[in-house]
């Protein structure tokens, strides 16, 4: 299964590679995980409503026809790490590939909504972005941990 997480973000500083790299290693061979970085749009001639829109058809050039599209935001479904161990799971089964998306600070637009198979919310909490790819990357560990039957979950 492919997995890929793009993100409106700059490339990884040092400390956020060394935690990507820690956990993308802990990955099980059947995982293939990559990420794509769209950068910021910061103008101060732009509106927040232009931001989102830019930085939105920025993502969507990332994405394929034929994956899975999960748009992380706090206004979607929460899920237990059991149950998105069993969604992850399910993913594996049905030889789905995943493409999780972390929009920008003013959110994503109205399209890219409409194009997410799924909007997943991990808190109410807001986070920054280079610890919540942390922290979803981590997540995607625990899944996996879980449906190994790894101790890595009590």
């Amino acid at each position: 299964m492919k997995c890929k997480i793009v993100s409106i973000s700059h490339k990884p500083s040092d400390w956020e590679k060394k935690a990507l790299d820690f956990y993308s290693k802990q990955l099980p061979k059947n995982l293939v995980l990559t990420f794509s970085e769209v950068k910021p749009f910061a103008s101060k001639s732009m509106s927040e409503g232009a931001i989102k829109d830019a930085e939105s058809k920025e993502i969507l050039k990332q994405l394929e026809d034929s994956s899975y599209v999960i748009l992380c935001d706090r206004e979607g479904k929460q899920f237990s790490s059991l149950q998105f161990a069993n969604f992850i799971q399910e993913s594996v089964d049905q030889s789905r590939d995943l493409t999780l998306i972390v929009g920008g600070a003013f959110g994503v637009s109205d399209a890219l909504f409409a194009r997410a198979h799924m909007v997943l919310s991990a808190s109410l909490l807001t986070f920054p972005h280079r610890l919540f790819k942390i922290m979803l990357i981590e997540q995607i560990y625990r899944a996996c941990a879980i449906n190994s039957n790894h101790p890595y979950h009590k």
